[in-house]
């Protein structure tokens, strides 16, 4: 694991006002509400539920006399280290239940469509070529990221610190999976081609320098396009398992 990722979508000073009043309920609505906000998803049917609860919640972590030092050790509270523990409490729960609110009626909205593409290009495409296996992949990244782009690590505008690596894949991708339709010729004309024996065919390699220095007529010229072409996309997968090699477990972790 190459480091914790800041939860940079938590601003917690957006959630530090006062706790909500739960005077008005009995010990046993306390004791029942104070179960259901402890689940797993959280069992409360609403932001003035949830308010209750966290206030509960803060209230009964303030009531620990102890708490431990960074060393490890237990000190004693006084008050106004209470209060601090009660509104850090409640802020951070507060930031977790509203963001995950927020986040469902996105993922609803953007997210959804994007797995759909991803669910019927699994069943639907041809499952036999190398193709497949690539539009896979293509589509399950730009999954990943419209996801991280609204997840907890996520600033205001949506960056979460590997943008380019996963931006980069996705490039890469649409242009493997449609095999380089849609590469220019000036990308072509600048192509290097010294450091490509280990991944070309050494047939495709002869083809393409019996046509390199034969452009006569169109027949050689397109002939050479399409040899370059399919160079250039054996490089691109170079870079592409390179990046997975190198910065994958990031995206994860």
């Amino acid at each position: 694991m190459d480091g914790a990722k800041k939860l940079t979508g938590l601003e917690l000073d957006n959630y530090q006002y006062p706790l909500a009043d739960v005077s008005h309920l009995s010990v046993e609505e306390k004791k029942e509400l104070f179960k259901r906000g402890m689940c797993i998803p959280k069992q409360l049917k609403s932001d003035d539920e949830f308010e209750q609860w966290v206030s509960l919640y803060a209230l009964r972590e303030a009531q620990d006399p102890y708490a431990f030092s960074s060393e490890g050790e237990q000190v004693c509270l006084d008050e106004n280290e209470k209060e601090h523990l009660m509104v850090d409490t409640a802020s951070y729960h507060r930031a977790m239940w509203y963001h995950k609110k927020r986040f469902s009626a996105w993922a609803k909205e953007e997210l959804q469509p994007l797995i759909d593409e991803l669910v019927e290009a699994a069943k639907t495409a041809p499952q036999y070529d190398w193709r497949f296996l690539y539009e896979l992949e293509y589509y399950k990244l730009r999954c990943m990221r419209a996801y991280f782009s609204h997840s907890l690590i996520a600033d205001g505008n949506g960056n979460f610190g590997f943008n380019k690596w996963i931006d980069l894949c996705i490039l890469l991708l649409q242009h493997i999976k449609e095999n380089g339709i849609h590469i220019t010729e000036n990308q072509l004309q600048h192509m290097n081609i010294r450091n490509v024996k280990d991944i070309v065919r050494p047939s495709l390699m002869s083809n393409y320098m019996d046509v390199h220095s034969s452009v006569s007529n169109r027949f050689q010229k397109d002939q050479r396009a399409i040899y370059e072409r399919d160079i250039y996309i054996r490089k691109m997968e170079r870079l592409y398992y390179k990046i997975r090699l190198n910065k994958l477990r990031e995206w994860w972790e």
